[in-house]
């Protein structure tokens, strides 16, 4: 109880952007340390909190992207097994942003010649068994995993390869049912858009890729698609809402937050801690 009142607290004030007895807003390492003291902040996280070109603000069209952070590979939960070969498919779109956007977007643009916008991601309603947030801060997104998994949960990522797009499975982990998914939307200030979406599972992929390298993916798939875009979800897979289940991959500007797991820990053997 104590705990989560003093979590509440915390992102109460990063909600609100105010300040307690005149002091400023509790830094990144100090609001990581207060949740979960002498353990430090991973390394991916941090540089997922670092600020984007000077020449870009929030509002703006966002910022031109490196391809390999933007996957739009979408793929048959049977699909995944080890030895599947895998073609990872990167958005080929100058300004994108992550498909979590694009899928769960109520809007159809032609993304050749506009972008989705802050207010495009961040201000519209949720879609169809979607819970989401935009958080500008690491606590509001540590604030916003908290409410929905409780304390007890830890980060994992992807780490695609520059540069390397076929990939053969080596092995599947089936994280769960409960997970929240934030990703850093493409603006200079801090952005992440998070979600947490019913009737999904995530899987941890460790993965091959061609040149020999070892990595990994992250995986989830949904069972429930009918709050889906129906335009997106026929580009990629050629099936309709409410059918199928579809599975995607997350980028590397992403983070995805399970609770902790009894066997095998994610976060103790090293993912994201280095």
């Amino acid at each position: 109880m104590e705990f989560r009142c003093a979590v509440a607290i915390l992102f109460t004030l990063a909600l609100v952007g105010g300040s307690c007895h005149g002091r400023e807003l509790i830094p990144d390492e100090d609001y990581w340390q207060a949740v979960w003291p002498n353990t430090p902040i991973p390394n991916t996280l941090k540089e997922l909190l670092k600020p984007g070109a000077e020449d870009s603000e929030i509002n703006d069209v966002p910022m031109k992207v490196d391809d390999t952070q933007y996957p739009k590979t979408f793929f048959f939960e049977h699909e995944l097994f080890p030895g599947k070969k895998m073609n990872m498919k990167f958005s080929k779109i100058p300004f994108a942003q992550p498909y979590g956007v694009y899928t769960w977007g109520k809007k159809v643009k032609n993304l050749e010649k506009e972008s989705f916008t802050f207010e495009d991601a961040c201000l519209r309603g949720p879609g169809k068994g979607e819970d989401k947030f935009c958080a500008k801060s690491l606590a509001t997104l540590i604030g916003f995993a908290v409410s929905k998994l409780g304390k007890n949960i830890q980060p994992v990522s992807s780490s695609l390869l520059n540069n390397q797009s076929e990939y053969t499975i080596e092995g599947v982990q089936n994280l769960g049912d409960r997970a929240v998914m934030c990703h850093r939307l493409n603006f200079q200030t801090t952005v992440f858009y998070c979600h947490e979406i019913h009737g999904t599972t995530a899987y941890l992929v460790p993965m091959v890729a061609a040149d020999g390298t070892r990595t990994q993916a992250l995986a989830v798939c949904h069972h429930d698609t009918t709050g889906m875009n129906a335009e997106v979800l026929y580009e990629m897979l050629k099936i309709k809402p409410g059918t199928e289940t579809a599975c995607h991959y997350l980028g590397n500007k992403a983070v995805m937050w399970i609770p902790n797991l009894a066997v095998n820990s994610v976060y103790n053997n090293g993912n994201m801690a280095n």
